[in-house]
């Protein structure tokens, strides 16, 4: 074994061995070294003593983990068995135990991260699950690279799309640099990675005669999907923040849905006036006593209470009733085609908007405006909901309140 001072100039300069490997030991941190095959591998070890029996604990790979950080790792080990640890047993522990696992990373993922900062939690663990487990399950996290990725990514844009696609990177790299920062890997493998597809913006609105064959295949959709359904059309407001509707928000004799701040994606309250029709749908949802969800999951109990998730469901069993009536169509094409409506009625942009959530006002009006806008929201979904009940066959045409003039 060769002795010298490592640093970062001197391992790039290293050359492989003519055959086999060779280690080169440290002289700044005695028991620190560096491997180097014929093929031209790097690896960072460490040897020390457990016991009277000499133990070797690979810290991580060259160029993936640089010098500096390698030294230190290398102190952390040394600390560790100095303290009656023994990484490397450590180490084999945790890959027993499947802990180290991207199984088992994911796990410690949606427990440590994504439930706490994250109220759409179950569609990231249903996307894992479905789309990464499968592939890489088994697999140690620290042996995911680059070329994994694009592989993934490319399945992914061939069966479900670009949007898919993009999202299972968002979703993938989030996780990897999670890791990053607890320190379970050594770099990204998602450094680097492009968005696998070019998603253009969509313009889809339902026709009427769509509407209508979409609400009759909903008649047919027992709870929760049904009623669901409907009130995403109904209400325009975001799939997750229906599907996460509690009882607790709805006041059905005041007609008013009022969304906290932490429900919605705008990270600001929102109150959702309820027309006649949005509360006939709500009271006749069926209603557990157990649960705090109007839309409660199937796979809900007493002691797991959580809202419906995994929205490729109804929509797939939509399809299948309206079969080739209404094509090409998502879900929150139904909040764009509520909005469209509303437009048409005559209501202004900025009501519209202010149904929908969005961000509006800026500088001295965003700082000083605080109307609700309540007043205003509810002659807008109201209006919306007599056109809809209207082209159902519910109410007369003539009923149904034509806006203007509002902004």
């Amino acid at each position: 074994m060769a002795r010298m001072k490592l640093t970062a100039a001197a391992v790039e300069r290293i050359k492989p061995p003519p055959l086999g490997r060779i280690e080169y030991w440290d002289a700044l941190l005695p028991g620190f070294g560096l491997r180097v095959t014929a093929k031209g591998a790097k690896s960072w070890f460490v040897m020390y003593r457990v016991g009277g029996r000499r133990r070797r604990y690979t810290l991580g790979t060259f160029p993936r983990l640089k010098l500096a950080k390698a030294r230190e790792k290398a102190q952390t080990a040394f600390d560790d068995v100095d303290k009656g640890g023994d990484p490397a047993a450590d180490k084999s522990d945790r890959r027993a135990q499947g802990v180290d696992t991207v199984e088992g990373v994911i796990a410690l993922f949606i427990e440590r991260y994504a439930k706490p900062k994250n109220r759409t939690w179950p569609e990231t663990e249903r996307v894992f699950k479905r789309q990464v487990v499968p592939l890489w399950g088994k697999r140690d996290i620290a042996s995911i690279r680059k070329r994994d990725v694009i592989e993934l990514l490319d399945a992914a844009l061939d069966e479900r799309g670009p949007y898919a696609a993009n999202r299972l990177l968002a979703y993938v790299r989030k996780l990897f640099n999670w890791c990053l920062e607890r320190d379970l890997i050594e770099g990204s493998p998602c450094a680097g990675v492009k968005a696998p597809g070019k998603e253009r913006q969509r313009d889809r609105v339902l026709t009427d005669d769509e509407i209508k064959t979409l609400w009759a295949a909903w008649e047919k959709m027992p709870w929760p999907w049904g009623p669901y359904l409907k009130l995403l059309l109904v209400t325009a407001q975001r799939r997750d923040e229906v599907a996460h509707m509690r009882w607790g928000d709805v006041d059905l004799e005041a007609k008013l849905w009022t969304l906290p701040r932490e429900l919605t994606k705008s990270d600001r309250a929102h109150e959702v006036p309820l027309s006649d029709l949005a509360v006939e749908i709500v009271e006749g949802v069926k209603r557990l006593d157990w649960s705090g969800y109007v839309f409660a999951s199937r796979l809900a109990d007493r002691d797991n209470d959580r809202p419906v998730s995994g929205f490729t469901k109804p929509k797939t069993r939509t399809d299948k009733l309206v079969e080739e009536a209404v094509d090409d169509w998502r879900l929150h094409d139904l909040r764009r085609t509520a909005a469209t409506n509303m437009a048409r009625l005559g209501i202004g942009v900025g009501i519209i908007g202010r149904v929908l959530n969005y961000a509006s006002g800026r500088g001295v009006t965003g700082i000083y405006d605080r109307h609700s806008y309540l007043p205003e929201k509810r002659r807008a979904l109201v209006a919306w909901a007599g056109r809809l009940g209207a082209l159902l066959g519910h109410t007369d045409e003539a009923r149904v309140v034509r806006i203007s003039g509002e902004k």
